[in-house]
């Protein structure tokens, strides 16, 4: 079952507001945080630590017409651990877990909410995670990805006795977004178009930024360009003097 957006994110009224439009947020974790089980160790030598990371978040007045909610706590951002029924399919799910092959050494995030759509039905609301890596993981992720995204397109997890299937395609995404990116969409298949979500990755450095986004009236999403632009400008400023 997808995770509601309202059970991931930090409450208050505008949260609770948004996150009633939504459909679900999500779709590769399942019910659930991620349960506290990602307890990182000591930080490795080269990731950016958690204040400078936290520092990192995109806020509300980086953005023109964005509105962002940081999480409350990190276990409300990503799902336990789970397994593809098709081997190839599991660096997706390992994108949303707090379990992954490669462990992010720490990690935030936050709903971002994009107002521009003059259509009020029609706003673009982000999951967003920020992530630092031990050298050499970061680009792991995004190549385990790609590679991924390459051959996966049908798979499903089962959880509780209960299995989910889901669609993968990969979308050209826009050229010139940090060192490495990828964008696809995942859509739980018993949901239609309201259970799809735009997926994007970005690396940068030792750092990824990755948004799932929807549409308040379950068109299609897109990611306004300057979101992922000035989240990286900020990862790269975060991560300098580590």
């Amino acid at each position: 079952m997808p995770i509601r957006a309202d059970h991931r994110l930090l409450t208050g009224r505008r949260a609770v507001a948004a996150a009633a439009l939504l459909p679900a947020l999500a779709l590769a974790t399942g019910c659930g945080g991620g349960g506290g089980d990602d307890k990182p160790g000591p930080v490795a030598s080269g990731a950016v630590p958690i204040a400078k990371l936290t520092s990192a978040l995109l806020t509300s007045s980086d953005v023109p017409h964005v509105q962002v909610l940081p999480a409350g706590s990190k276990d409300l951002l990503l799902g336990a651990a789970a397994k593809a029924d098709v081997p190839a399919c599991q660096p997706v799910v390992d994108q949303w877990t707090s379990r992954p092959k490669h462990p992010r050494q720490v990690y935030t995030g936050a709903m971002v909410t994009d107002t521009t759509d003059p259509d009020k039905g029609a706003k673009a609301i982000s999951l967003t995670v920020i992530a630092s890596y031990k050298v050499g993981d970061a680009k792991a992720v995004l190549d385990d990805l790609t590679a991924a995204l390459a051959v996966c397109h049908d798979y499903a997890v089962t959880r509780g006795g209960v299995t989910t299937h889901f669609q993968v395609k990969s979308v050209a995404g826009d050229p010139g977004l940090g060192d490495q990116r990828v964008s696809y969409t995942i859509g739980d298949t018993s949901k239609g178009a309201a259970g799809q979500v735009l997926v994007t990755v970005i690396r940068a450095g030792e750092t990824t930024a990755a948004f799932e986004t929807v549409r308040t009236d379950h068109k299609p999403a897109t990611l306004r360009r300057t979101i992922p632009v000035k989240q990286v400008a900020k990862l790269r400023t975060a991560a300098k003097g580590n």
